[in-house]
């Protein structure tokens, strides 16, 4: 079993590591970039939605707007913290990025069916998502973080 990479252990970082950080990276900077934007230009956003459909509630849209932007940048952070995280060989990152890619694609999934329509935004978290849950559960990421404590003292295994 190998473990992360230390200046005395040159072991290089398994191709499951690498695509599970990418993944998680590009989606942090992703969500946090496009929340962030259209944070900035919410009012032209609730504007086309008022437009679109004028029986919508301004305040409402807004409320809505700005919450799901909320969880979008989130959702984003704890993406790339948790991508850093097991870069740097904390276990404790994987969970947190399975956790985050997860309710992300349930969340972009659910709401690609329920708006009878997806985006290239969508698809793309979408691939991103599974890419990431995908290498992150790897036996290969499993086996190059440092063993739980229990783990290393001989207590059962935990996984």
């Amino acid at each position: 079993m190998s473990a992360p990479q230390t200046p005395s252990d040159p072991r290089p970082t398994p191709p499951s590591v690498r695509v599970a950080v990418a993944a998680l990276l590009a989606l942090g900077v992703l969500l946090v970039l496009s929340a962030g934007l259209t944070l900035v230009g919410h009012q032209a956003v609730v504007d086309r939605f008022v437009a679109a459909q004028p029986d919508l509630d301004r305040a409402a849209t807004t409320r809505a707007l700005l919450l799901g932007q909320a969880l979008y940048l989130a959702l984003g952070s704890a993406a790339a913290v948790g991508g850093v995280a097991l870069l740097r060989g904390r276990p404790w990152g994987r969970w947190l990025g399975v956790g985050a890619v997860l309710f992300l694609g349930l969340r972009t999934a659910l709401s690609t069916v329920t708006t009878g329509g997806t985006t290239v935004f969508s698809l793309l978290v979408l691939v991103l998502c599974i890419a990431a849950v995908t290498s992150l559960l790897a036996r290969s990421t499993r086996d190059w973080l440092p063993a739980p404590a229990s783990r290393r003292r001989g207590g059962p295994a935990t996984g």
